[in-house]
């Protein structure tokens, strides 16, 4: 049942909108950090610039997650859409549960695309302009691509907590502000964590974001019922 709801979701979202703006997405936070934050800040070590990375991906796709999830909640309440959803003989809770997975794996699988394509853009950049100087080893790639994945989950998990602030009024100015102060928000400890420090730390932050974004959306849930 769960897997129909899901399908039935993909088919009524419109994705060609989306895709294009997360590849528009990719370039611009491309174009800023390789133009702007590298040069600017004088940024010579990799770990700096992965961080700087993630910073401004992790803050970009939060933020288009909440447009993702206005689409697919607040615009079914005021279109009424809604209803015809819950006329159907499926918990509601099932309902936003479809509805939630696909905005977590949009979120994982973007900010994740992102942080790849900036990697890469980077290395190029830096193999013509020598922003960074240092060796960047086999084992260090390794190391940046498993927090990536890890950080990924992080976005995806954080991303689910602006429709308990969105339900209140139920409009996509609740969901984009409480995402941006989210984001922004859960990027100061991004800022504060190195590679060095291990991933214990990167999963114990992984795991409180996920049971935090799980709470809170399950409480925006119950708030759609009352």
């Amino acid at each position: 049942m769960l897997w129909k709801l899901i399908k039935l979701e993909l088919k009524k979202t419109k994705w060609r909108g989306l895709l294009l703006g997360a590849m528009i997405t990719n370039l611009l936070v491309a174009l800023w950090v390789i133009g702007s934050d590298v040069p600017n800040n004088e940024v010579r070590t990799y770990d700096r610039v992965f961080q700087s990375i993630m910073n401004y991906s992790g803050i970009s796709f939060i933020i288009f997650a909440s447009v993702l999830m206005s689409r697919m909640v607040i615009d079914e309440y005021r279109n009424k859409t809604i209803t015809l959803l819950f006329a159907y003989p499926v918990p509601r809770n099932m309902i936003f549960l479809a509805k939630l997975i696909i905005i977590g794996a949009w979120t994982f699988a973007t900010e994740l695309l992102n942080n790849i394509f900036v990697v890469i853009s980077l290395l190029i950049a830096n193999s013509h302009f020598h922003y960074m100087t240092e060796t960047l080893t086999h084992d260090r790639l390794i190391a940046e691509a498993i927090r990536m994945l890890i950080f990924a989950f992080t976005c995806a998990s954080v991303s689910l907590i602006p429709l308990y602030f969105g339900m209140f009024r139920k409009t996509m100015p609740a969901l984009i502000v409480s995402a941006f102060v989210l984001a922004n928000s859960s990027m100061v400890i991004v800022n504060n964590l190195s590679v060095e420090e291990g991933y214990g730390i990167f999963m114990m932050a992984a795991l409180v974001c996920f049971t935090i974004g799980v709470l809170m959306a399950y409480a925006g849930v119950r708030r759609s019922q009352l």
